[in-house]
């Protein structure tokens, strides 16, 4: 297969960048065993990042474009992997020389402490808040600077060779990060914004400057910002005491004919961890569940979990997941997690339940699989699935209002009138809000139900403790989040589309009709 690019494209750079990212995308996907002939693209793209101007638009286009492809194929490639796979581009693939910095940042996205030592490596990347950042300014003068390859080349040579001066300026440049980084999370503004100025200054000792570049770091020198390159040269960063300052420091930059620029930073996807709940004994569905896990029954040739995963990972913002299977079945879902299946990195756990009478309950079971997911990030939240709710619902709907709003996220939909009592779930909504939520109650006073799809926020694991050492409900999820809606806010989107929860012989039936 080939990259088909947008044959507007007057420059080729863009072409060779998409081009070499494709074959090392191509090498990623062949190893997760997806065959990427099945579904062909073109791949086109617009760009108002300055070209030249220092602001890393060759990395950003690299980047958006593994992430396009990511969603493309349904295969989640992690930011740490993304930023590696771009940085490789350049280096490996094109021959360019480039540093990891800029792949970090747009892989991770928000404000970011990196350590350059093993910059691909795990805790090499921690992120910090953003809103400790002063007022920002970008801003550059539109003259063509040198390919940042061609500035970095030479100073990496020296490197390589032990140049004692490189060498010097590279340990005064950690140093100097590690102040400013230490000022800003004490909230000395002054202090922070004179280390962004010695960034530049260190640079200066080993790196060429061009007069475009010196004129735009005086200009905000002069009125008092701190003033620093924010990639190769042809744009500066200016950090400012506060707005007034940052509006002066703009209206000079405009006055000289400059482009300028706010800078906002926050989190462009949040990371979720998806714990998929797959213990239950479902006796309803005897004897077909017997002798088999009920998540593992085929609906249209492909296990009921097989389907619900292609959808998680479709959302492009899950980096790996957890599955709480029963005692009896565990080995079930071993042989289903070696299979060829949607990739996504997946940990097991067993309950240790061997029968219906000794089962944790889904709450046991959700703590039990926060407890031992894998030891790596925190995640930015949890998607909490049952696994016998098939679904045509678009998951990336909910994923964009948590990252919008930070608020846990319900789906809703309508039951038909009149409402049984003791039966179903029962949200009350004011707008999308959730004003109050009940497990099942006997005096129904709304026709909305939530189904068993959850995104919650990071500190989850410690709200399941607190809900079961206060002795609260271990079984139907519902209960928790009752519970849960009287101490934060949460958001509810209403079902699109088709949606079974599968009970029994008859809905599986109907599932098959439906999904199949």
């Amino acid at each position: 297969m080939t990259v088909t690019l947008d044959a507007a494209q007057a420059n080729d750079l863009p072409n060779e960048l998409f081009e070499a990212a494709w074959q090392l995308m191509a090498a990623e996907l062949a190893a997760a065993k997806v065959d990427a002939g099945q579904r062909p693209f073109t791949l086109t793209f617009t760009s108002n990042v300055p070209f030249q101007g220092g602001l890393s638009g060759s990395s950003a286009l690299v980047i958006a474009a593994i992430r396009a492809w990511s969603r493309w194929y349904g295969l989640p490639v992690e930011p740490m992997r993304a930023a590696e796979l771009a940085f490789r581009v350049e280096n490996e693939v094109l021959g360019i020389r480039a540093g990891a910095l800029d792949r970090l940042v747009q892989a991770h996205d928000g404000l970011l402490a990196m350590n350059f030592a093993k910059p691909f490596s795990d805790g090499a990347v921690e992120r910090l808040d953003a809103e400790l950042l002063p007022p920002l300014l970008l801003a550059w003068h539109g003259k063509l600077g040198k390919s940042s390859g061609d500035v970095h080349a030479p100073v990496f040579a020296r490197w390589q060779a032990d140049d004692p001066e490189v060498r010097m300026v590279v340990q005064q440049l950690v140093e100097n990060a590690n102040a400013g980084r230490a000022a800003l999370e004490r909230g000395d503004r002054e202090t922070f914004l004179r280390c962004m100025s010695r960034n530049f200054d260190l640079r200066a000792q080993v790196f060429p400057i061009a007069d475009a570049d010196q004129s735009l770091i005086d200009l905000g020198r002069e009125l008092g910002a701190g003033s620093k390159f924010p990639g190769s040269g042809g744009a500066v960063l200016f950090g400012c005491r506060d707005e007034a300052h940052r509006v002066e420091v703009e209206s000079a930059c405009q006055q000289a004919g400059h482009e300028t620029l706010r800078p906002t930073v926050h989190c462009a996807w949040p990371r979720l961890r998806a714990v998929f709940l797959a213990a239950g004994f479902a006796t309803r569905l005897y004897p077909l569940t017997e002798k088999q896990a009920k998540p593992l029954l085929e609906v249209g040739g492909k296990p009921m979990l097989t389907r619900i995963v292609d959808q998680v990972v479709r959302t492009g913002a899950v980096v790996d997941a957890v599955v709480v299977a029963n005692g009896r079945f565990h080995d079930h879902f071993v042989k289903w997690e070696q299979s060829e299946r949607a990739p996504l990195p997946m940990h097991l756990v067993n309950d240790g339940a061997m029968t219906n009478d000794t089962r944790l309950g889904a709450i046991r079971d959700l703590a039990l699989g926060l407890e031992q997911s894998p030891a790596v990030a925190r995640p930015d939240g949890y998607l909490v699935l049952a696994c016998d709710n098939l679904f045509s619902f678009d998951l990336t709907q909910v994923v964009d209002r948590f990252r919008a709003s930070g608020s846990g996220q319900l789906i809703v939909r309508q039951v038909p009138s009149p409402v049984p009592p003791g039966r179903y779930s029962e949200v009350m909504l004011d707008g999308d809000k959730v004003q109050r939520f009940r497990e099942k109650p006997q005096n129904p006073e709304s026709d909305l139900s939530a189904i068993a799809v959850y995104v919650l926020p990071p500190e989850l694991p410690e709200l399941v403790q607190e809900y079961l050492q206060a002795g609260k409900n271990p079984d139907a999820p519902g209960h928790f989040l009752a519970w849960l809606s009287a101490r934060m806010p949460l958001e509810a989107t209403r079902l699109t589309g088709n949606w079974l929860d599968i009970g029994s012989v008859e809905d599986l039936e109907k599932a098959q009709t439906t999904f199949g």
